[in-house]
């Protein structure tokens, strides 16, 4: 009976009320200027071409909300494709 009871408890603990991730469109893609400096590695020999720029990066989620999250990575994304945002603990969006 123990054994049965700690199964579900595992089971419910797995479970999640709001889903991590929300599926979208990119919208417009456009550079802003960066607000902090790149974090260098001490590692690396070679400069690891980090941009000096971000990106605003519009998007139409899903269920046609439209958000606008700013992205500081090397990645570059173009209007029309398909992308999954993270919700943080506070709620808020992150590509």
């Amino acid at each position: 009976m123990r054994t049965l009871l700690f199964a579900a408890l595992l089971l419910l603990a797995g479970c999640q009320l709001q889903q991590p991730t929300v599926g979208g469109t990119v919208v417009h893609v456009a550079e802003v200027e960066r607000a902090e400096p790149a974090e260098l590695d001490w590692r690396h020999y070679e400069d690891p071409l980090v941009p000096e720029v971000g990106w605003r990066v519009e998007v139409r989620l899903d269920d046609g909300k439209a958000v606008t999250v700013t992205h500081a990575g090397t990645r570059r994304y173009e209007p029309g494709e398909r992308v999954r945002l993270l919700l943080d603990a506070q709620g808020a969006l992150l590509l």
